[in-house]
């Protein structure tokens, strides 16, 4: 604008707003209209497509209608509920909605509350995955349906589909971007808006309805889940003692149990919440198996919790998201769970730790594999594995000794309990970088590309896959 007028002086310039001129995708993308647009399951336009999100509004109520007497609804959060958790509580707990949340949305609701069902998806927890499956109402609040999450497109939710063409359910989509209107799914109901603006707008109308009073659908509903859940627990690998020599004196032997990262995860998960910490704890983590089961595994309960490059697969990230997470959050444990094969990436950064004294927690999972490669090498490329063992680690006590970190080191299930407490209590205002030798084991459940959602990997057998659907 300067340079205009230099360039050209005595011309009259006036500013304006660049949204309020262009009306177009992009533009809309970062300027929500606040409206609702109706759809017939064949995706066209059914009425009016901009009347607002207002209890006003013909289409807002039967949206509003559809939602208050689903029999089998499910909310899916996503990364828009990250700054409404409160709302998306009360919109769940008002009409007793079961919700499930999308990796970058964990933590958005509190995995201990009753109507959590935790991760779903790609590596999600079984029972999500069948009650989307069944659903007659999904209500996804930010989050994309990306295929991470709908495993095969032309068979997920069905139900939901069909309900949606009987006027007894569907699907609704809220999301800040209108490029992403049935840009995946066709949705029933599209609500161009802020999930906070949307529950909002929900919660207004649940408190204004006299006629909801304790009626309640989805009875039966919740207790289908509850029968998942203990029937499709996430399945925790674990492996028979062996004898070890002593040393020093080999007719001495001593007791190993060989651990699976997600024993290791589940135990840091069983400790944090025995002690009260987990609201105070934020997490991070590489790509891999460790990181799956990480999301699978730690009991999520504050937005924002899990730092991760989901679907971006950014191999060494961890470190450097723990280390930005500490500086921001001093009074936060932070926590990075990291395989050996992205740790390796970018571990010259415990220069910086130590060099800053910044005191964050570093868990190695060291399999001494890129493990999810090696499985999908074994599921789509009938074993013809390439560059996915990890032979030359560093010993990693050692390169932490060598930065002046403190370290700890277990190999051994009688061991874990003890060295885990010392990891995550013992040395709070320093660095502390754990050790932790594991076996190589699958994250499971897997939908595989080109898989139905509900047609999930539970047990680390053989599985027929299509060849052509090998995941990138």
């Amino acid at each position: 604008f300067e340079l205009q007028q230099q360039q050209f002086p005595g011309t009259d310039y006036e500013l304006f707003p660049v949204t309020e001129y262009y009306n177009d995708g992009y533009h809309f993308d970062h300027r929500p209209t606040n409206k609702v647009y109706k759809y017939e399951v064949s995706g066209e336009e059914e009425g009016t497509v901009d009347e607002p999100l207002a209890t006003d509004s013909p289409i807002f109520n039967e949206m509003y209608n559809v939602i208050k007497n689903a029999k089998k609804p499910v909310i899916i959060a996503g990364m828009g509920c990250n700054d409404c958790a409160d709302e998306l509580k009360a919109f769940a707990e008002a009409l007793q909605i079961p919700v499930t949340s999308t990796l970058h949305a964990l933590g958005s609701f509190d995995e201990r509350h009753p109507l959590a069902l935790n991760m779903f998806g790609m590596h999600g927890h079984p029972t999500p995955n069948f009650m989307v499956q069944e659903s007659d109402l999904l209500i996804s609040v930010g989050s994309r349906f990306d295929d991470r999450i709908t495993g095969k497109i032309s068979e997920f939710a069905q139900p939901a589909f069909q309900a949606g063409k009987e006027g007894r359910g569907g699907i609704i989509h809220v999301d800040l971007r209108l490029s992403e209107r049935a840009a995946q799914v066709k949705p029933t109901f599209f609500v161009h808006s802020r999930g906070s603006t949307f529950l909002q707008a929900m919660n207004a109308a649940i408190q204004s309805d006299q006629s909801l009073g304790e009626r309640r659908r989805t009875v039966e509903w919740l207790e289908h889940m509850k029968s998942l859940q203990q029937a499709y627990p996430i399945f925790i690998p674990k492996f028979e003692t062996q004898k070890i020599p002593d040393a020093e004196n080999p007719a001495i032997t001593h007791d190993r149990t060989p651990m699976s990262a997600q024993f290791v995860v589940q135990e840091m998960d069983n400790q944090l919440l025995e002690a009260g910490k987990m609201d105070d704890a934020i997490f991070s983590t590489g790509v891999g198996i460790h990181q799956m089961v990480a999301a699978q595994l730690i009991t999520w309960t504050k937005p924002r919790q899990m730092l991760s490059s989901g679907s971006l697969g950014t191999m060494g990230v961890a470190l450097g998201y723990c280390i930005g997470a500490k500086l921001a959050n001093g009074n936060k444990m932070c926590i990075a769970v990291d395989g050996d094969g992205s740790f390796n990436m970018t571990f010259t950064e415990l220069k910086t730790v130590a060099e800053q004294k910044i005191p964050v927690k570093i868990m190695i999972l060291d399999n001494e594999a890129q493990m999810m490669v090696e499985y999908w090498q074994r599921l789509f490329h009938n074993e013809r594995y390439l560059a996915v063992r990890n032979e030359k680690n560093p010993q990693y006590t050692v390169l932490a000794d060598a930065f002046g970190i403190k370290n700890i080191y277990c190999d051994a299930a009688e061991n874990l309990p003890a060295a885990m407490h010392e990891f995550l209590f013992s040395d709070p205002e320093e660095p502390v970088l754990f050790h932790v030798r594991i076996e190589r084991t699958p994250c499971l459940p897997l939908v595989a590309p080109g898989e139905s959602l509900e047609n999930m990997i539970l047990e680390d057998t053989d599985f027929e896959c299509d060849a052509s659907a090998a995941p990138s």
